[in-house]
């Protein structure tokens, strides 16, 4: 089965219901829900692990959920990943293969490393209703594995020996083209944090 090999960023609990509210009286935990509530996605992505897990509070994978989907429209990748396991194996939802491709996509895109292998194996086998396409399978394979997946580099490398070298060429510009565009919209993304909402060059005092 797929949840066999999938990678997982964290020991996902079984479900236990929705349990008692979250205790406050940690200033830690406070100070992070008050960030999480101020709409920071780090923080909102974190508070989601803790309720997925139980750490520190009461393990509730519906409360997980609606702070893991948080995070996630402010494209927190990891967010994002970890909602596309929840849909997997119907953790604080009802299992959907659909939307957990949906969910990785959006993940790979957005680059995650995991994901991106994780696609990359969906494209080559077939898998949870995505269409076998080998060269695609290729090229995520690629990209993950130039974020330093070793599986994903290897598997690279042997899907290569099964294309012909025109696809190959296609695949490895496309990849170039889609490390390209992150990286600008990475650029971008942390210029406009530094500047801040606030800042104006134009606005005289």
């Amino acid at each position: 089965m797929l949840e066999s090999w999938l990678p997982r960023r964290l020991m996902l609990g079984a479900v236990f219901g929705v349990l008692t509210s979250l205790s406050l009286a940690d200033e830690s935990l406070q100070s992070l829900v008050a960030d999480a509530e101020a709409g920071n996605a780090e923080a909102q992505f974190t508070l989601g692990n803790r309720y997925l897990s139980g750490d520190g509070v009461s393990q509730d994978n519906f409360e997980a959920l609606r702070w893991l989907t948080l995070a996630a429209e402010s494209d927190n990748a990891n967010a994002q990943y970890n909602i596309a396991v929840m849909y997997l194996n119907g953790l604080g939802v009802v299992k959907d293969q659909a939307q957990a491709v949906a969910w990785f996509v959006r993940a790979a895109e957005n680059g995650d490393t995991p994901s991106q292998y994780t696609l990359a194996v969906l494209l080559f086998n077939g898998q949870l209703g995505v269409p076998r396409n080998v060269p695609q399978a290729y090229k995520w394979f690629t990209l993950a594995g130039a974020a330093g997946h070793q599986e994903a580099a290897a598997n690279a490398v042997l899907v290569q020996e099964l294309l012909p070298a025109n696809e190959v060429e296609a695949m490895q510009a496309e990849a170039r083209a889609w490390i390209e565009s992150f990286n600008q919209r990475d650029t971008q993304s942390r210029t406009g944090a530094a500047s801040g909402p606030d800042s104006n060059p134009d606005e005289t005092p």
